[in-house]
């Protein structure tokens, strides 16, 4: 079955290809519809990823290894160990892990400091050293025993950290949840996360636009345009939640269905705002908003719509010309040393950025794209 809609997506791209090129007057624009028939295989996937990961590997950012901004990074770089099985990759996640002694930084509640313990948890299963997850088992179990109610306001709450009450740190806590969940066979990790889940979601998530605002400071603010302000990457960071805790929920679980239907939602109105030139305005609904191209949301979002389709929630006939004209755009980020440029800095809202700005975050949100790309070819098209 798996081979049959691979084979079936590739024939739609290169149908998709020949109409464009058919229909295009051949003396000038012969060679653009070359390039864009050439051909897009694993192995070229595999090499961008290797030369992202090293580049990020060789150069870090003297950010603690541990910290919510590597955790991406590192979640990408187990993934480029599982596809690629060079060692060498395991081998920087064990050392990361030696680093900071198997342990989440010390700021209890936050749901940030949880990120990095996804990791944790999948080289786990791998090495079976319970000394790895030690210290995660602590941290997670810590808001569990603590009976307050939730409170997932953001402006004027002194405690906003101790809550999951800004939209990234749906990827930051939940996955770690789901993940420990399942390794540790314990179902009240995943009780926990739904509740929360759907506690930020009530509170944050627009139903009628199908987005995400970062936090309640947003709910009232405007562009200069006149738009709401959906901001690009912290609905990434909600569209990598929901992959990464649909991966571990089991498939009988009676909330799946519901994180489904708002993972489905969300990339059914992120596939209407994509640019032309592949990437999403870092205020989704507003592109002359701080114009300028970036990589980190659009990563989070390809991500999501490939491991979409590789899993049978969105229809790939859709879905495929949206994921390659995204995928272009990312590999137009990479410079030649390996950099991924085009990654807003560290924030909450739409900002300056350029060519040259890079993020471990961002080399993980690429890292995570590329992962589901490479699963959905395996064929040239």
């Amino acid at each position: 079955m798996k081979n049959y809609l691979v084979k079936t997506l590739s024939g739609t791209i290169c149908l998709l290809l020949f109409s464009f090129c058919t229909t295009t007057h051949l003396s000038a624009n012969t060679k653009d519809c070359i390039e864009k028939r050439s051909s897009i295989d694993q192995d070229q996937v595999l090499q961008l990823m290797k030369k992202v990961a090293d580049w990020q590997l060789a150069n870090p950012t003297g950010k603690g290894l541990n910290t919510w901004d590597y955790a991406p990074f590192y979640i990408g770089l187990m993934q480029l160990y599982t596809i690629s099985k060079d060692e060498k990759y395991l081998n920087a996640i064990v050392e990361m892990g030696d680093s900071v002694n198997w342990t989440p930084r010390a700021r209890p509640y936050d749901a940030n400091v949880y990120a990095i313990t996804q990791v944790f948890y999948e080289l786990y299963e791998i090495k079976e050293d319970k000394h790895i997850i030690d210290r995660s088992n602590f941290m997670l179990e810590m808001p569990l025993r603590r009976r307050l109610e939730n409170d997932v306001t953001f402006d004027g709450n002194k405690y906003w950290w101790e809550w999951w009450s800004w939209c990234d740190s749906l990827f930051m806590a939940p996955p770690a949840y789901a993940r420990a969940a399942a390794v540790l066979n314990n179902p009240e990790y995943l009780n926990f996360m739904t509740e929360r889940w759907w506690d930020t979601s009530d509170y944050l998530y627009d139903k009628k636009e199908h987005l995400y605002f970062r936090d309640d400071r947003f709910f009232n603010k405007k562009s200069k345009n006149g738009s709401k302000i959906y901001w690009s990457r912290g609905n990434g960071w909600v569209i990598g939640g929901l992959t990464r805790v649909l991966d571990y929920m089991p498939k009988n679980h009676p909330e799946r269905k519901k994180f489904e239907q708002q993972f489905i939602e969300m990339c059914t109105r992120l596939s209407a705002i994509q640019t032309e030139g592949g990437y999403w305005g870092q205020s989704l609904l507003d592109t002359k908003f701080y114009p300028q191209k970036e990589s980190s949301g659009t990563a989070f979002f390809i991500h999501g719509m490939a491991w979409g389709v590789n899993n049978g929630l969105l229809p790939k006939d859709q879905f495929m010309p949206i994921i390659k004209k995204g995928w272009d755009f990312l590999t137009e980020a990479i410079h030649t040393d390996g950099t991924f440029g085009y990654v807003q800095e560290v924030g909450d809202s739409p900002t300056d950025v350029s060519f040259d700005d890079s993020e471990s975050y961002g080399s993980g949100a690429f890292l995570l794209a590329a992962t589901e790309i490479y699963k959905l070819i395996n064929t040239k098209y």
